[in-house]
């Protein structure tokens, strides 16, 4: 009788033992192996995606029921320094995703939640790096959606010896579903965003159609409200040498992109515009381009209500070879606002 119970108390230790080995190797799994798999899975699909593209990733969290990923820092930065850089980075992401996708490279989720998310745009002299013969293979990628807490938009522009810049802050943005994968590249995507310009102005955008498209198409809509123009002077003084003053009250701005064609429209009203110019300075474009715009106000169609002048303008493209879409929708929204400056009263 002893020895069985002797006997039976060693069988229940082996037992604990191996059970504690496989809650052991299942923790070191969890939060040792899987999140380094991970980490080297998103770096490597990042960088096949984009060659200039760099990620780093903070602590990884993975969650196996129901499968998850959440990281408490995210960066990621593109482009080339002095020429056209990105600079992405979060406080913390969560995401609801598939992980044996992800083992085979391809990415799968549901809503992607960020808090503190900040995005830094630099440009500068330096022409665009030549990307190179191989052409980087496409992100395999997939979001139920986006949804974007707290965050910052700066945009710099460096010159020699110069430093402009311009920012939307309290930025909240929502996005989806979206993706470069066979399935989504060619179906309908929308998003919105909304924040504080240069610390005054209410920030409202919103974007439908399928960027992803071969043939994209393309609807955006931008208005501003209560806008300061003195705010827009940390760019426009150190780069163009002058000095604005006055209320947008109202700015709007619509572009449709239909494949390689665009036609955008520019409403502006505002009040109190004026202008302050260095003589000692070489016009840029957008001084030339503000120059007209007073003139025009000076000559403009005063509003009975408030005391304030309104301009609309338009303006027809055609894409050029190599042009973002981001680059021209702005070169649309640019043209028709140049029509407005162009105009005089009646």
């Amino acid at each position: 009788m002893p020895g069985e119970i002797k006997t039976g108390g060693r069988s229940t230790a082996r037992i604990l033992i191996v059970l504690a080995a496989l809650l052991g190797a299942a923790l070191l799994v969890k939060w040792a192996i899987f999140p380094q798999i991970v980490r080297w899975r998103l770096g490597s699909a990042v960088r096949a995606g984009c060659a200039t593209c760099e990620l780093s990733l903070g602590e990884v969290r993975v969650q196996f029921i129901p499968p998850a990923l959440s990281c408490g820092r995210i960066r990621l930065t593109a482009g080339v320094y002095g020429a056209t850089s990105v600079n992405l980075e979060a406080g913390n992401i969560y995401a609801p995703l598939s992980l044996s996708q992800l083992l085979r490279g391809r990415i799968r989720t549901g809503i992607v939640e960020i808090d503190s998310f900040n995005v830094t745009v630099k440009e500068g002299d330096l022409p665009e790096a030549v990307p190179s013969a191989a052409a980087a293979r496409p992100l395999d990628l997939e979001l139920e959606g986006v949804a974007i807490r707290g965050g910052s938009f700066v945009y710099v522009r460096e010159a020699p010896g110069l430093r402009g810049s311009l920012g939307v802050s309290g930025l909240s943005a929502a996005l989806g579903p979206v993706g470069t994968s066979p399935r989504l590249r060619g179906a309908a995507v929308e998003a919105s965003a909304e924040g504080l310009l240069a610390d005054s102005g209410k920030f409202l955008l919103e974007v439908r159609g399928k960027p992803f498209a071969e043939e994209p198409e393309l609807d955006v809509k931008l208005r501003i409200l209560g806008q300061d123009l003195q705010g827009f002077n940390r760019f426009f003084q150190p780069m163009e040498g002058m000095t604005l003053k006055g209320t947008l009250l109202e700015g709007r701005s619509e572009t449709a992109i239909r494949g390689n064609r665009l036609n955008a429209s520019v409403y502006l009203r505002y009040r109190g515009l004026g202008l302050h110019l260095k003589k000692t300075r070489e016009r840029g474009a957008l001084s030339s381009y503000f120059q007209n715009l007073l003139a025009g106000a000076a000559l403009g169609r005063q509003n009975a209500d408030d005391g304030g002048y309104d301009r609309s303008g338009t303006a027809k493209l055609e894409r050029q070879p190599g042009e973002g879409l981001a680059a021209f929708t702005l070169r649309g929204m640019k043209e028709a606002a140049i029509q407005v400056a162009k105009q005089g009263g009646n």
